[in-house]
Formats: C-alpha cells, structure tokens, sequence
C-alpha cells in the first residue's frame, strides 16, 4: 500500500475498527502522522457513527464487592457478541466504588462516590484524561448540600468534551434552594461557572442526566411531584431552557429519561408492570413525543424492574437491545416492538448485576494518558463469577 495515493489510504484505514488502527501506528511514520491527526479521527468517528459498525458494550460490575469490575464486548450483529474481557478503568480505588456517567463518541465519563475525582476514558484504546478539581462554592447563608449532579456531552460548536456539575443547597435556617452550576472543558482542562440560572429553584433532579442535540437534560420535579418537565442546558450558548414531558404520570409511577438513536426517550415504569416508551422524533418540539412501545411483564416473563433501551439492531432499527434489571439479576435482551417478542443476549460470564453503556469505536483522546493495567494485560479473559476467589 505504500505506492496508494494518500487520500486512498486514508479512506480505506477510516474504515477500519479502532483496534487495527491502534496496531497499525507501527506500519511506518507516514501511517503514525496520518492515524493521529485530528482529521482523521474525526473522519473515523463520523464513519463508525454512520455506518453503526464497531460497536463494544462496556459492562460495569454491580452489586458486588468495591471495586467494581468492567468488561467490553465487541458487538458484531445481532446474533455475535464476543467473549467479555476484563479492562482496567483509571480511577481504580480499592474502597470506592468508581462508576459510569455516560458515553459519548466513545468517550465515557467515570467518576468516583463523591464526584472528587472525574476522568474521561476511551476504553477501547486504554487512553484517558483527569479533569482538576473543583471546589464546591456555598452560598451565604446555606450550610448543606445535596448529592452532586453530573452530565457529560460534547460541544459541537466549540469541538469540547465537557462535564457540567450542579450542586442544590438548602438551610434549615431559611426557605428556599440554591444551585451552584459549573462546567468542565476537557481541552481547556478547567471549570467555569455558569451564570445563567436554574430555570425554578423548586425543582430537584429526579433522573440521570442524558445527552442528545448539543444539550444535557434532567427530569425535574417539586418535592412530591411527578416529573412533567426537562430541565435542558446547551453546551454551545450554556444557557438552560425547559421542554414539557409528553404527560404527567402519577407520583406512584417512576419515570426515566434515556436517549434512543439521538432522540430523546421519556419512559414511564408501571407498578412493575410494563414500561411505557415516548420519543422526540423533533428535538425541541414537544408536540413530537410520540408513543412508540410498551414491554410488559408477560414478555419478558419473571418480574423486572425496568428495561433500558441500548441501540437499535443495524437492519431495520424494529429490534432494540435492552439492559433488563431484575431485583438481583440483570440480562441483556433484543425486544421486537412490532411483534413483542423478547430473545434474550447469550454472553457467557458476564457478571450477576451490572450497568452497560454501548461504545462506537473512536479514536479520540489518542494523545491521553495510558491506563495502567496492573495485571500487565488487560485483554485476559476473566470469569466475572470467580471474581472473589482471585
């Protein structure tokens, strides 16, 4: 391939998944410089983004003893999943858990109980950066605070990763709440707090943060009530704005926000009944929630919790990959919305309880810090079962 035009090269190595690429920095200099030059890359990402190839599932441990264990499985349709192994995460800590925030182009976000810690990890190539600390600034006159809030998105319009943090207080000695809203540049490596405001300092987040369209959402709620709003904060103008949920569900239902295929997805759990789906098939246009499908108890048989949808399948997009949680199980399913059926995922050895996120390939953050793996491999295959007895 040496006497290939360039341009030729180029497209045929942006078709290639992220680990033959990481292998092939050593084929010559000319490849090294072209491989890790930010054009590339994101010709790379947006290629594996639109072609829905080169798809890992990063599980992480639950349930279990601190620290919790993670895993990758390489998804190659709908029917092969590859055998999961054991990765190292960067902010391994033998008596704190670290968990995941979120993904995006590859990227998860992790951090630790307390949030004092934060990194963005690209587990595919075992890069990583730490993003600094951060002091939690109290307001006069307000001593407590509640769990911090985190997100994580990308910044389109300012090519940025970023992480934004937001913090409530309150006083026993006076009514009312404060917010404290910062954000963190992962190419600037520092925090900035936000001026615009917390649209009603009524409203507590009452849902993981979710990324989609540029902005990061919450579902938001007064003490007591049901969700009926999104909280939504656009990375590029950081300024906050709200949309209406597509209905108010009783305070005896829980409702979760997740996103499917870049829309946002409103989900309602009923009594452990059944899971009630909307969509925003136009993002921003609350008349577009659209009803989309209900996964009840009797196809999934036993009684679940919740199924959070993953991705849909590459073909015709009517199959979603789902994370089914149970009270002490957890399973991956594809469920067919059309004809409601429900085939549960075979990966051997995977752990009892666990959180997945799904990873495109990407080459982003290959100029990070390596990930130390301190069993000098971190492609051995280890049986999540016997985790203990090691």
């Amino acid at each position: 391939m040496s006497n290939l035009p360039l341009d030729i090269i180029t497209n045929i190595l942006s078709r290639l998944p992220v680990k033959s690429l990481v292998r092939f920095l050593c084929v010559s200099n000319r490849w090294y410089i072209l491989i890790n030059g930010q054009a590339f890359i994101k010709l790379h990402l947006h290629r594996s983004i639109e072609s829905n190839t080169d798809r890992t599932l990063i599980v992480q441990e639950q349930n279990a003893c601190i620290p919790f264990d993670y895993f990758s499985a390489s998804f190659h349709d709908e029917n092969r999943f590859g055998k999961p192994l054991e990765i190292y995460q960067p902010l391994h800590c033998s008596n704190m858990s670290t968990d995941i925030l979120s993904c995006c182009d590859g990227l998860v976000c992790i951090y630790n109980q307390w949030g004092e810690e934060i990194a963005i990890w690209n587990p595919l190539i075992r890069k990583y950066r730490k993003l600094p600390s951060a002091p939690i600034e109290k307001p006069s006159g307000f001593s407590n605070s509640f769990p911090i809030s985190l997100a994580f998105g990308y910044d389109k319009h300012n090519d940025d990763y970023k992480v934004l943090r937001v913090v409530r207080f309150f006083s026993m000695d006076k009514p009312g709440k404060e917010f404290e809203v910062k954000v963190c540049s992962l190419r600037l490596q520092c925090w900035k707090k936000i001026e615009d405001q917390w649209p009603n300092k009524e409203w507590s987040i009452c849902s993981d943060s979710v990324f989609s369209n540029g902005a990061l959402h919450w579902l938001v709620a007064e003490e007591g009530q049901s969700p009926e709003n999104i909280v939504a904060f656009d990375l590029a103008t950081e300024k906050f704005r709200v949309i209406r949920t597509p209905l108010k569900a009783p305070t005896s239902y829980v409702t979760c926000l997740e996103v499917l295929e870049g829309q946002l997805c409103f989900i309602v759990i009923v009594d452990e009944m059944y899971n009630d789906v909307w969509l925003m098939k136009k993002y921003g246009e609350e008349s577009s929630w659209t009803w989309t499908y209900k996964i009840e108890q009797g196809v999934v048989g036993s009684t679940f919790e919740y199924c959070k949808p993953l991705m849909c399948s590459k073909n015709n997009g009517k199959k979603i990959l789902m994370e089914e949680s149970h009270r002490y199980r957890t399973y991956l399913i594809w469920y067919d919305i059309e004809k409601k059926i429900r085939k549960r995922v075979k990966i051997p050895k995977l752990p009892e309880v666990f959180q997945t996120v799904t990873c495109v390939g990407s080459l982003l953050l290959l100029d990070g810090d390596n990930v130390i793996d301190p069993t000098l491999d971190g492609h051995n295959v280890i049986d999540p079962a016997q985790k203990n007895n090691r």
